[in-house]
């Protein structure tokens, strides 16, 4: 069964790639706007929904528009809108009540075209038209240079609008289909499990994201790059979670004592592990040794990052480090231990 994560998902993909495909073909950015902002609407960026509401009806005519803007994304909004109009000085370039302590440009006609929508630059462009063969070869008027430099400014206003559009649906497009790999790989829970990871503030959670991100090369260094971030996730686990100063640790898990002073962080995991197995009840005793068994097969097979390793290898060492995170965190929401 499909999760509404994973609906999502394929729907950033399909929506995305549909606006990339609409520039390509050339069709009217103002045709095209509406598609990108149900896309942004759907990643939840409130800052750039707010910005092609006024790229679509014009900074001044967005619905239910306020002035001053009081949000941090209307602010946010609204200043990329002015960026993208920008031509010497964006503090010239403003609109009354946009942002505050902005000083308005005096000049009528280039504050006009700050404040105007994509598809009324569209409609100036084509009614500037070309000139005729007999227009071209006769002598300048100041109206029609004027008159040319405006249509030079319309026409630049939309050639940033639409490249940028690009890009931000580009960063989209290759964002989610990478995050439908990863679901596909790692089942819909895996965005908890790095969320589990970052709040630790080890940076443990972006190893993760980074070992799956190399899963997706075909570089064989990048294979090998995936087991050793597996491998740090161990040792940064048990340098995390065992805080306690003691040089060792008598584990019943292992029948002996575990020596945790110096670079011992596969030691150091092992005996949070044993912590936790000596004080929960005897049903989940079981499952303490299956991870215990794990972490040593993750750190020992990512080690052999240092020399080769297949795909296969790899993207089984990332499968089963997201295991092995996943179930300390629903027995023990990975407390760490400082004391004994």
């Amino acid at each position: 069964m499909t999760t509404a994560i994973e609906s999502r998902i394929e729907r950033l993909v399909s929506v995305s790639r549909a606006v990339l495909d609409r520039l390509e073909r050339g069709d009217k950015l103002s045709a095209v706007l509406p598609q990108a902002r149900a896309v942004a609407n759907l990643q939840g960026d409130g800052a750039r929904v707010h910005w092609l509401d006024c790229e679509i009806y014009g900074m001044a005519h967005v619905p239910f528009a306020k002035r001053p803007r009081r949000t941090e994304d209307e602010k946010a909004g609204a200043y990329l809108f002015c960026e993208l109009r920008r031509a010497a000085d964006i503090r010239k370039l403003t609109v009354t009540g946009v942002l505050a302590g902005w000083p308005v440009d005096q000049d009528p006609d280039r504050s006009m075209v700050v404040h105007q929508g994509v598809a009324h630059l569209e409609r100036a462009v084509d009614e500037y038209g070309d000139l005729s063969p007999q227009e071209a070869f006769a002598p300048a008027t100041d109206r029609d240079l004027q008159i040319d430099a405006m249509r030079n400014e319309h026409q630049r206003i939309l050639d940033g609008v639409r490249a940028y559009v690009y890009q931000y649906m580009d960063k989209i497009w290759s964002w989610a289909l990478q995050e439908r790999e990863n679901l596909r790989l790692l089942g819909p829970d895996y965005r908890i499990v790095i969320d589990s990871l970052d709040a630790l503030e080890t940076g443990v959670g972006q190893e993760l994201v980074a070992a799956l991100a190399n899963l997706g090369s075909d570089n064989p260094a990048n294979w090998c790059a995936a087991g050793l971030l597996c491998r740090n996730v161990v040792m940064k686990l048990g340098r995390t979670l065992w805080q306690v100063p003691d040089e060792t640790w008598d584990s019943q898990l292992h029948g002996r004592t575990l020596q945790i002073k110096g670079d011992k962080e596969l030691n150091r995991l092992r005996a949070w592990l044993d912590y936790h197995h000596q004080r929960l009840d005897p049903a989940s005793k079981d499952r303490f040794h299956e991870l215990d068994d794990l972490a040593t097969r993750i750190y020992q097979g990512g080690s052999k990052g240092k020399r080769a390793l297949r795909h296969s290898e790899a993207q089984q060492l990332v499968v089963d480090t997201f295991q092995l995170v996943k179930a300390l965190d629903d027995l023990t929401s990975l407390e760490p231990v400082t004391e004994v």
